[in-house]
This record gives C-alpha cells, structure tokens and sequence, in this order.
C-alpha cells in the first residue's frame, strides 16, 4: 500500500477529479471545484496513482494547523471506485495525524474506522435519504406523510421554479443564521460563489411555495445536482409557512417532480431536533456516517481548541 502526504499545489487535479467521478462512494463535496470554493485550504492523502484520495481541509490559529469540516460540506473522509477496507481507512487517519495535531472532521458513509483505535473519538451522524427510483405512491407511503400532504393541500399552495440563488441563500442566512453561529459571513459568500458556478452548469434546482395568492414566500429549499443527487443544502421555511405545512408541501412536489429517476435526494441530517423529525418522516433510508476527533496538542494547550 503506497499512501502519500500531497500539498494543494502537488494534487494532479485531472487525476483526482477522475478518481472522485469513478467512486463507488461519490459525492459533490469532494469535487476539486466544490473544494476550491468552500475550503480555507486542502491538502491531500493519495493511494497509488490516485486510487484512493482524501481530502485534508484545514485552518491555521495561533501557529497551528488543524483539520475542521466547512459548513456546507457534509462529508469528507477517502473515495475510491474500490472497496474501502478498515484497514485503508485507518492507514489513511493514521498519516493524517502525523500532519496535524488537532482534528475534528467528517469522513463519509463508506468509510469504516476501526471501533478498537481509541487515538480518536467518533460519532455517528445521520444522513437522510430519499431513493426516486420508484413510482410516486410507493415512495410516499406512509399514513403520516399522506396526512400531512393532505392538510397542507386544502392551503392551495403555489410550487415555483426559481433560479435566484442569492435570494434562497439570504433567506436561509435571515431565518436560522442566529442558530448557525459557526457559519461565518465568508461561508456563506464562498457557498454563494460555488452556486453560481454550478449553475452555469444546470446543477442548482430552486424551489419555492408561496400562498394561494402567490404573493407571500413561505418556504424554499436549494440543491445541488450531480448524476446520483440532489443535494439538500438549504431548506427554509417562514412561520406562515409552518401554518399551512409548506415544507411537506414542497418536498411532496420535488417528489413527484423526480420520481421514477434513478436519483435520490439527500435530505442530509440535522442536529435540530425538528428539523430531524421531519428529515426522518421524509426519508425512505438513513445512510449514517462517522465524524471523528483527535487532540494530540500539548498538554499546556490540550484544552483549547484551535
């Protein structure tokens, strides 16, 4: 096994784009474009010719480098189109923490660190899907969906294609940035930025609800798209919106915009308790993933996190 430590400026970004492409695991957060945007700074651990790659996000404070995960940017950890074994895993973490001391980062569903290294903590994390391959009834099947989609249609709600980024992103910002104290003003510029881009390239879908008259926004949600996703990456909803169930409203319809496709959308998790709820009620599988920590720092710093 031949893993190497590769600065952002040694990365063949040719090779690790194809490798991110041709992963049995493949998510959009990894992409090298998606990285460029959201990432203070990346480096890299590469098996062989780029059979497997991780990206290492990191900061730097007081002297220090330090692996974090950026918001936006759900999980990271090692991809590759072959078969993710514990030990690949943890010989990767294991290079990792010769390079910084301090770390506390996401790997991704497929990635299996070792229950038995206590090197590290690890948490589990929930992620919510929702699997399109299927007619419409059979994926919202649930009495409690059917429900809910029931009373929320007596409101006569309007389902709006939109294309403004900045305008979802705002509202977003206004309704939960006071909860989301970690996500600084630049995050949510570089997320913005990373929009754009994508959208240039058909993969952002917007969609809103307004009320029955069509002049009052009451909920919003914005994915992004690659050939196996929809990204949840951000869903709001107003008070009023509350009222009248606007969030099964608009979820109800991305379904049926979508069903019968081999896609899934990724509802993502949420450590808000309602938001979660809902997720789980949505969700047809919960596709969990590690986030792990480690704090080799001094003992006279040892308790301040970077």
């Amino acid at each position: 096994m031949n893993i190497q430590y590769l600065t952002y400026q040694e990365i063949d970004f040719a090779k690790w784009d194809f490798c991110i492409a041709q992963s049995s695991n493949k998510l959009i957060y990894v992409e090298s474009n998606y990285l460029n945007k959201i990432a203070t700074n990346w480096d890299a651990i590469v098996l062989n010719d780029y059979d497997a790659v991780m990206p290492l996000i990191w900061r730097k404070k007081m002297g220090i480098r330090y692996l974090y995960q950026p918001a936006f940017l759900q999980q990271a950890g090692i991809y590759s189109k072959y078969n993710l074994t514990e030990e690949i895993t943890e010989a990767f973490i294991s290079l990792a923490s010769t390079h910084f001391k301090f770390a506390e980062f996401s790997l991704n569903y497929a990635n299996n660190p070792s229950l038995e290294n206590e090197f590290y903590q690890k948490k589990i994390n929930n992620n919510f899907l929702i699997h399109l391959d299927k007619k419409y009834e059979e994926i919202v099947a649930s009495k409690y969906l059917k429900e809910r989609i029931a009373r929320a249609s007596k409101f006569n709600l309007k389902y709006v294609v939109s294309t403004d980024v900045t305008k979802c992103i705002k509202t977003y910002k206004k309704l939960y940035g006071e909860r989301l104290s970690s996500v600084s003003k630049n995050d949510y510029k570089n997320f913005e930025q990373l929009c754009v881009d994508l959208q240039k390239e058909n993969r952002v879908i917007i969609r809103e609800v307004y009320n029955q008259e069509g002049n009052e926004l009451l909920a919003t949600a914005l994915f992004l798209k690659d050939e196996n996703r929809l990204y949840n990456l951000t869903s709001s909803i107003f008070p009023n919106g509350r009222d009248c169930l606007a969030n099964y409203f608009l979820f109800d319809s991305l379904i049926k915009e979508f069903a019968n496709q081999p896609l899934i959308i990724d509802l993502e998790g949420s450590d808000l308790p309602g938001v979660e709820f809902f997720y789980k009620k949505l969700a047809t599988e919960n596709q969990p993933y590690y986030a792990i920590k480690w704090n080799n720092l001094p003992k006279i710093i040892q308790l301040i996190k970077p």
